[in-house]
């Protein structure tokens, strides 16, 4: 999950998870997500290049304020779909990774 290909951006792969209802304390929908995508840092693209140039666009300066997610302790990891969509999943919660079983 954690790993970048030749071109210094993250791997693709296919992932099954049920969801889990805090209230009731019971499992919830399964969900399946092909070709999705860890969300991390990736390798910058190199400004020079013809793709970097032909969209680049100036960005405005200013500060953001961002909450530290903790995915550490709460166990999470933020994954980016195939349309962009950007869903954040439980690692004790997957029950399928690239076509295999995981075991908890």
């Amino acid at each position: 999950m954690r790993t970048l290909n030749q071109e210094g951006l993250a791997v693709r792969f296919d992932i099954a998870y049920r969801s889990f209802n805090r209230n009731s304390k019971t499992g919830g929908k399964m969900y399946r997500y092909q070709n999705a995508k860890l969300v991390m840092n990736e390798k910058p693209i190199d400004p020079t290049s013809l793709f970097a140039l032909q969209n680049f666009k100036p960005k405005e300066k200013r500060e953001i304020v961002k909450k530290n997610p903790n995915h550490f302790t709460n166990k999470t990891r933020n994954i980016k779909l195939e349309n962009g969509q950007i869903k954040k999943i439980n690692i004790k919660y997957i029950i399928e990774f690239n076509g295999k079983n995981v075991i908890p």
